[in-house]
């Protein structure tokens, strides 16, 4: 179970694995993380999101500088990655450092692993000496049997071969039902006729993965690595290079982390179009600054969170009495506005009100979405001791 920092119960969970990935990604070993990570994008690209898989090493390769190939767990993910790529047509920048394979070989070689015995007997367990290591040798081989999980992945990729896609499905079920909360889909990636299926989303339905999940695991597994490399180098706060969507995505995936079982998930909204953001500017008078544009046409709008009032759509925006721009619900609590170039820089300003704790100033759009994660992953180190973002 790798690392086992996260609770399993005996079946694959959707929730339950990511979070167990996350826990391991934050408090496991280097190796460890490299695993898990590399684990989680053979599974993402098995049910469906080679591009959500992608994203993940790519984020992991850029934020621990440590080469592909430790994201590797053994050779059966290397010939999984390979055949992937190669059903995918596709071979993502994250893997220029991994070795090229060819993947006629490398199936038949796979094969051999899958039909391979397996004995109970643990090697050393009858001592030393030769004599013993003789009869140890004879005793594994008597009693070792096939896997059943590698015999199941054998027997699907035998189905695709010959074109009965329905049988090829049925047995993924029955080896999804049998393969517990962390599967080895590097058994079936590895197959060649499998993985078209495979990166097609064969698994999806037989784990019971839900639309927008893999990019959810992601975007979480992404926040945990930033997470875990701030602490590591000592640093704080989001780094500079991330796009809009990505730091959307981080705080979709922060606050599902934090929400009860029973609590629907937060979810982006549409992006609004261009012609809603230009209505928004006309009826301001003013062009809104670059990354709440962006913002906008990422997500219109973003749900409310018990630290956080709900961000309005575009259509919404309308300028106030006093100048501002209102961006939010006003709640109980305040709200969010923005505050129109002055006359000194040039610049807009974001301002969180708050009724009870006063008001806090960002530089920009980006900081307070920073700001929000944050504190969604309890860390106030991104914030200067007057409440200003750094």
């Amino acid at each position: 179970m790798l690392g086992g920092f996260g609770e399993l119960g005996p079946r694959f969970a959707p929730r339950a694995y990511a979070d167990a990935c996350v826990a391991d990604v934050l408090l496991g070993a280097p190796a460890t993380q490299a695993t898990v990570i590399g684990d989680a994008a053979l599974l993402l690209t098995c049910v469906g999101d080679g591009a959500a898989a992608d994203r993940l090493c790519d984020r992991w390769l850029a934020l621990t500088e440590q080469p592909a190939t430790d994201l590797l767990a053994d050779d059966a993910a290397a010939r999984g990655f390979a055949q992937l790529f190669a059903a995918r047509r596709t071979h993502p920048a994250w893997a220029a450092g991994l070795s090229p394979l060819d993947v006629d070989a490398e199936a038949a070689t796979h094969r051999t692993w899958l039909d391979r015995a397996d004995s109970p007997i643990e090697p050393g367990s009858f001592g030393t000496l030769t004599a013993a290591r003789i009869a140890e040798g004879l005793a594994q081989r008597t009693v070792a049997e096939p896997n059943p999980l590698r015999r199941l992945a054998a027997q699907a990729e035998d189905a695709a071969a010959e074109g009965d896609t329905s049988r090829a499905m049925a047995l993924l079920a029955e080896w999804s039902d049998r393969a517990g909360p962390r599967p080895r889909v590097a058994q079936l990636a590895g197959c060649h006729h499998l993985a078209p299926l495979l990166a097609d989303g064969a698994l999806a339905e037989p784990l019971g993965i839900h639309d927008g999940w893999p990019d959810d695991c992601a975007g979480a597994l992404i926040a945990a690595l930033r997470l875990r490399q701030r602490d590591h180098h000592g640093g704080a706060g989001t780094a500079d290079d991330v796009s809009m969507a990505e730091l959307v995505r981080c705080v979709l995936a922060a606050r599902r982390a934090g929400a009860a079982e029973d609590e629907p998930a937060p979810t982006a909204e549409p992006p609004a179009t261009a012609d809603a953001i230009a209505a928004a500017e006309h009826r301001i008078g003013y062009r809104l600054p670059d990354d709440y544009r962006d913002f906008l046409a990422t997500t219109d709008g973003l749900p409310a969170d018990v630290v956080f009032p709900r961000l309005l759509r575009a259509d919404e925006l309308r300028p106030s009495e006093t100048g501002v721009v209102v961006i939010s619900d006003r709640t109980e609590d305040g709200l969010v506005t923005l505050v129109p170039p002055g006359s000194s820089d040039g610049r807009w300003r974001v301002i969180e009100v708050d009724l009870g704790l006063g008001s806090t100033a960002y530089p920009s759009f980006t900081a307070l979405l920073r700001g929000h994660l944050a504190l969604l992953d309890g860390n106030d180190a991104a914030a200067g001791p007057d409440g200003t973002q750094r």
